[in-house]
This record gives structure tokens, sequence and C-alpha cells, in this order.
């Protein structure tokens, strides 16, 4: 990279005002230089995330909050342009992919800066924009199935939107942990889950989960926009000390001590260790990704789309 692009400018996404889908404007914007801390990636791809609609809409403020204008996309895969001084882990050249900090500007540009503790090395097996599939999707399975979920080998677990861009990790994550995986999907996304290896099937649009599940699970991985409401219900199905850990709307604490449960509300966070783990399992071939749609930088606004319709099914790869 020569000396003066930090004083040029890139194509980006970029959000000046929290609202509706119209506030997501393809436009210029200056690209970023690295701190002594961070690297400097040219981006390959950015994954799309249910949680970007949130943040688009303001709704995770208190949480992440951002300066606008703010560049949405939260994880993404690429090369190292350049590295801060004071990085010894990547040099120029390095293909990685990250989980990126929520708050600051993301992805959806055709260049982004990230701490180097957010990234890892990519799958070497992987087209490099395809890692970009990753990161948010594996860390948070990981996350809420063992280090929050606590889903002891050979475990019973529930996967609620067993079919979404975290749901289809947590899977193959679970069964590879020698656990009986129970799944909610629609029926269009059965023969996806039967070959990743799941053991049950419920079918959401017909079947209730209470009524389906007859055997109590040690945790219920909820990755679907269900009610708290809708959760509650669930905690019963828990055995003792059993977790219910949600990634979208939260379950009743209180109601849930009181059955001898837990309950967790996560987010997914960036952990070197564990992604570098992940790209060994998928350079090993334990680990495939579900990517169903890839689009262009300038049409992101069509994912929001999709994704407050509820047509998502796998991974939307954004291409820069």
């Amino acid at each position: 990279m020569n000396q003066n692009t930090q004083n040029t400018f890139m194509k980006a996404i970029r959000i000046h005002q929290f609202g509706g889908i119209g506030e997501l404007r393809y436009e210029e914007a200056p690209i970023p230089a690295p701190a002594a801390d961070e690297i400097l990636i040219k981006v390959a791809a950015s994954g799309f995330n249910p949680v970007d609609v949130k943040i688009r809409m303001g709704y995770l403020q208190a949480f992440f909050p951002h300066h606008f204008p703010y560049i949405p996309g939260i994880e993404v895969s690429g090369i190292v342009e350049r590295a801060g001084e004071a990085v010894t882990e990547f040099q120029a050249g390095d293909k990685v992919y990250a989980a990126l900090d929520m708050s600051q500007d993301g992805g959806a540009a055709e260049y982004v800066v990230t701490k180097a503790q957010y990234a890892a090395l990519a799958p070497a097996s992987l087209e490099l924009a395809d890692a970009a599939a990753l990161p948010v999707g594996v860390l948070t399975a990981w996350q809420g199935l063992f280090e929050h979920g606590n889903l002891p080998a050979g475990g019973r677990v529930l996967i609620a939107g067993a079919a979404g861009g975290v749901g289809s990790y947590a899977v193959q994550l679970a069964k590879l942990h020698g656990a009986y995986v129970i799944g909610t999907s629609s029926a269009a996304s059965i023969p996806m889950l039967q070959e990743l290896g799941i053991d049950e099937i419920i079918d959401y649009t017909r079947e209730s989960v209470t009524e389906k599940l007859n055997t109590k699970v040690d945790l219920i991985l909820n990755l679907s926009p269900e009610n708290t409401e809708e959760l509650n219900t669930w905690l019963p199905l828990l055995k003792e000390g059993g977790a219910l850990v949600s990634a979208v709307n939260p379950a009743d604490e209180q109601l849930a001590a009181q059955l001898g449960v837990r309950t967790h509300q996560i987010y997914g966070h960036a952990d070197r260790e564990q992604m570098t783990r992940m790209a060994a399992l998928v350079d090993e071939g334990k680990l495939k990704l579900q990517i169903t749609a890839r689009l262009p930088l300038a049409e992101l606004a069509s994912a929001h789309a999709m994704s407050e319709a509820g047509k998502i099914r796998g991974k939307v790869l954004i291409t820069i």
C-alpha cells in the first residue's frame, strides 16, 4: 500500500442516523489508519448478521454505543494491508478473519481497522471471502454451547434456530462433542440439517417445542426470535442444573432460579485462540459453512430486508 492510502477514500456503507433500511448509504469514506495495536485489513467480504439490523435501528446503543457516521458489519475476512508498530502476530499479506468491536466502524467497506487481538489466520482451505462467514457464528455457537452452556460430553441439547448462521455451526460443534442434538427449523431446512448430522428436528411452523420435546435436555441454545414469554415456557424442559442460553431475547432469571436451572443472554466475543481452533476444524473438514447468498457491498440493504422479513437461512456474505 502506498504511503498516501490513509489520505484517500474507499467505498463503504455508512449510517448517519438510526432508523430504517433507507439509512444505509453507499458512499465514499476515508480509509482508516491503524493504531499501534491494530491492523488495517483490505476486506474480501463481510458477514451479515441479524444483530446488524438491531444496531442500525439503535436498539443496542446502550450496550455498544456508536458515533456517526457509522460503518456496519461486525465480521470480515481479508488481507492485512498494514500492521501497527506494536503488532507482532501479523504482517502485511497475511490472510485473516476477524470478529470486530461492535461499537467501532465495521466491515461493510473496502478497508477496516481492528485490534490485532480480534483477528486470526483464516482457514487455508477456504476461499478468503468465504472465511467472513465464520467469526461471529462459530464464536457465538462455541461460547453458547461450552463457555455459558457447559454442555456435557454426550449430553442433550436443543438448538432453536438450528439452520441459521449460528445454528448450523452449533449443530456441528455439539455433534463433535458427542451430544444428542435436537433442532428447531422450518421444513425447507430439514435436508441441510440432516446432512450436518442432527438427531431430531422440530418443525416450528407445525409443532410446539413444549409438546414435542418429551425428554429433558442439558442445554437449550436459543438463536430464534422467540420472545421472553415463550422462552420461559421452555425452562421446565431443562434438567436440574441445566441452562437456557439465548443469543436473542432473554428468559426470566428469577423463574429459572426457582426451577433450579440457569439462563444467560449472550453476544459472541472475539477470541483468537477459539478462532484459531475453529479454523483448524474447517481445514480438517470437520466444520462446514452454510453460505446461502452473496451480495455486493452496494446491495447490503437487501440483506437487511431479507432479515427483517425472516427469509434468511444459513449465511449471507457481503463481497467487496
